[in-house]
């Protein structure tokens, strides 16, 4: 009897489909006219990708891939690559790699697919019983009570007016085409004309070597120029990988090794984490110069020195502002693991980097993946680097540009330019969040905490940990370090010749005085203290609100829906709701009388500018606060709030009066964390500053007198900063030591 054994289908039948399909789409590019060659992209990808997805018809294991974490993860990168590539009309080369790597994409896609409605059928079999819709609406006005009633429609009414309604009014706007052109040419002129996108730049090499008469070798890293789209991407790609590299590192060697110095090196972790706007980037600029450290050590091995510049300086100050994120995050989220997985996996012979690769590492990854997200949106986002180095070409220096340079109306391009921004940080947003959710972290225990697995390293450990990562914390501090230097004028913001320049002032307080004493720096000091005061009372209200309703309130989708939405301010970049409140409060002030008009347009001079900034403090830094309160929520039992019910007291009376005092810590701490965040908030400061110099906060002082004040404006800037490390620092002790609550980031 003969025995026939059938070959499933695997990787060799994936990578013959992608490669035959990877030939066709060059042939098809040599015959088709230019006009349809994006027909072709799509139509390649698309079949190429249907192609792959028949292998599973075939035996192809797609659970191999689903539950492989390294394998997973490039699913996710392929579908970014795909976007990318397809949007954004990329050269032929990308797009014959597109084709090539489809039919992985492809396996996954149907396999998701076909488990999503495996699933369905299974609970549509078990869940035979179905309650009527009288039955639930019956439940749900059960459960609303008028403070109840209150807490949903002040929730969803203020989210909806100062979040929804500005992204939408974006989103409108956008579509506004030039006189005579289509509804569409925006969106074109952003992704496809070599003004925002370019595949050929004219300077390619990243680095200019330069020599100069007196023979003086200077290495210029700036990085490649593909327009703001490709660059923006770029940037926040290699900050991201970076920041998530360096984060785990510092968080595995503090949560899973004991050393001497082990302290100090978690509590240098958390000072790159001191927020301090431009004078930071300033600090790494001068730092990466060809008269700092790094510079030295370069040319001690090279001959040459090196400075940073342009895209390439953008990059590292990101870097070392943005690591922390992943660190706190990452280092949370080890120590969370249960010991008994791994002791577990050592049984069976996983060890030392194996064992972290297949079960440390993704037991901890949603931790390390919400640090990531996180990363990902600020470096999109932020404007401090970018106009330190006078970076241009990204989309949120575009989109500031357009804000600032408008005289009366914002140009749809720039509108448009805000959706692409948007789009982009919640498709990583959710293509990450997605990939987080497709996998199980569930964890066993005997139940109660758990001793952390903490060891001594051994010689080769304490070699890397003093050798590699106290060099890596220190450097990373040192813009910090480097901002209170400067304002008690120990280091000059200059240089001279190749050498920092460094003394010992007579008075070191000269400059933080000035800061105090002259009111024409106070008001914006004063302004900061109010628009953050007033709007972390808004917040703490609306937390309070919010997590009540979505802890409390037993009712399908609507705590979730509300939940997402406190929670999304994270993934829409600043710069998209300054361009949203500049549209909201243009359409206002048309549509209400005269009088109020005047106040509510931005182009009048009575323009109250002051109720942006409340608005957009209140709403972009809900998240920190929202997290905080309901983590308070979470740890009252219902039994205690019932109990009081059945005595008489009111809801009302129930949540202020019961349960407030049980959880004030939490509100505390969440209104001290939201309130640093705000006073430090700069893409609605700077721009809608600018509107109003006489209303504007302090970060819009620190950007206007960073170069300014005839030579004295890094050192009054610096003086700000330090002022800030140091109210960061009091927030930080009393959250941690006072109210006994861990200093994380939204996500664990």
């Amino acid at each position: 009897m003969r025995c026939i054994i059938v070959r499933r289908a695997g990787f060799i039948e994936l990578f013959l489909i992608g490669t035959l399909f990877g030939a066709l789409t060059t042939i098809l590019y040599e015959l088709t006219p230019l006009e349809y060659m994006d027909w072709v992209s799509i139509f390649t990808i698309i079949i190429s990708a249907i192609s792959g997805s028949l292998l599973t018809l075939k035996g192809f294991d797609y659970y191999r891939i689903k539950y492989s974490f390294s394998l997973t993860f490039i699913v996710l990168v392929i579908f970014l690559y795909e976007l990318i590539i397809l949007f954004t009309g990329a050269p032929s080369i990308l797009v014959v790699i597109g084709v090539f790597l489809a039919p992985y994409l492809g396996v996954y896609i149907y396999g998701s697919l076909r488990d999503m409605i495996i699933q369905r059928r299974k609970f549509t079999m078990v869940a035979t019983h179905r309650v009527s819709l009288t039955r639930k609406l019956k439940s749900v006005f059960y459960q609303l009570d008028s403070t109840l009633w209150f807490f949903l429609v002040f929730g969803f009414a203020f989210l909806l007016l100062f979040m929804l309604i500005p992204i939408f009014m974006v989103l409108v706007n956008s579509f506004i085409p030039p006189a005579g052109r289509d509804w569409w040419v925006n969106y074109y002129n952003v992704l496809r004309t070599r003004t925002y996108v370019n595949f050929n730049p004219m300077y390619a090499s990243p680095l200019q070597v330069m020599q100069l008469s007196d023979g003086t070798c200077i290495v210029k890293l700036m990085g490649s120029n593909y327009g703001p789209v490709l660059n923006s991407l770029i940037v926040a790609s290699v900050v991201t990988i970076s920041a998530t590299i360096l984060g785990i590192i510092v968080a595995f060697v503090l949560a899973r090794y004991t050393f001497p110095g082990h302290t100090l090196l978690r509590i240098m972790g958390l000072i790159p984490l001191f927020n301090t706007p431009f004078i930071n980037s300033f600090v790494v600029k001068l730092l990466w110069s060809e008269s700092g450290p790094i510079s030295y050590m370069y040319k001690f091995f090279t001959g040459c020195y090196l400075t940073l510049s342009s895209l390439a300086g953008v990059i590292v100050a990101q870097i070392f502002t943005f690591f922390p994120i992943v660190y706190l995050n990452a280092y949370t989220a080890f120590l969370n693991v249960d010991p008994s997985t791994e002791e577990q996996a050592e049984n069976l012979g996983a060890k030392g980097f194996r064992l972290f690769r297949s079960v440390t590492l993704p037991l901890a990854l949603p931790g390390i993946i919400a640090g990531s997200t996180l990363v990902f949106v600020f470096s999109l986002e932020d404007l401090g680097a970018p106009i330190v180095f006078n970076e241009r070409n990204l989309i949120s220096y575009k989109i500031y540009e357009g804000i600032i340079t408008a005289h009366g109306v914002i140009s749809p391009e720039v509108a448009a330019l805000g959706v692409v921004l948007l789009l982009i940080a919640l498709t990583a947003f959710l293509a990450i969040r997605n990939y987080v959710s497709m996998r199980s972290y569930a964890m066993i225990s005997r139940g109660g905490r758990w001793k952390p697995r903490a060891q001594k390293p051994g010689l080769l450990g304490k070699i890397a940990i003093y050798l590699g990562v106290f060099p890596l914390v220190i450097f990373a501090m040192l813009p910090q370090v480097g901002v209170v230097l400067i304002s008690i004028g120990v280091l000059a913001p200059y240089t001279q010749g190749y050498n920092l320049v460094f003394s010992i002032p007579e008075n070191p307080l000269m400059y933080i005085e000035r800061l105090l004493l002259d009111p024409a720096i106070a008001k914006f000091i004063t302004n900061t203290i109010m628009y953050a005061g007033v709007s972390i009372v808004i917040a703490v209200f609306l937390a309070i609100a919010v997590g009540y309703s979505v802890s409390r309130l037993k009712v399908k989708y609507v705590p979730s829906l509300l939940d997402s939405l406190a929670t999304a301010p994270l993934a829409v970049p600043g710069l998209v709701m300054a361009l949203g409140y500049y549209f909201l409060f243009i359409t206002l002030s048309s549509l209400l009388p005269q009088d109020i008009g005047t106040v509510l347009s931005p182009v009048s001079p009575g323009f109250a500018a002051w109720l942006v900034f409340i608005i957009a403090f209140t709403v972009r830094r809900l998240p920190y606060v929202v997290r905080s309160v309901f983590a308070g929520f979470q740890q009252v039992h219902e039994a205690l709030e019932e109990s009081a019910m059945n005595l008489g007291a009111s809801r009302y009376k129930v949540v202020f009066g019961v349960i407030m005092p049980l959880i004030i810590g939490y509100v505390l701490s969440g209104a001290l964390i939201g309130f640093i965040y705000m006073a430090t908030e700069v893409s609605t400061s700077v721009t809608f500053g600018g509107i109003r110099e006489d209303q504007a906060p302090l970060t819009y002082y620190m950007k206007m007198t960073l170069y300014g004040s005839g030579g004295m404006g890094p050192y009054l800037v610096a003086a700000m900063g330090t002022l800030l490390i140091l109210i960061q620092l009091i927030i930080v002790v009393i959250v941690v030591f006072v109210f006994k609550q861990r200093y994380a980031f939204i996500g664990v």
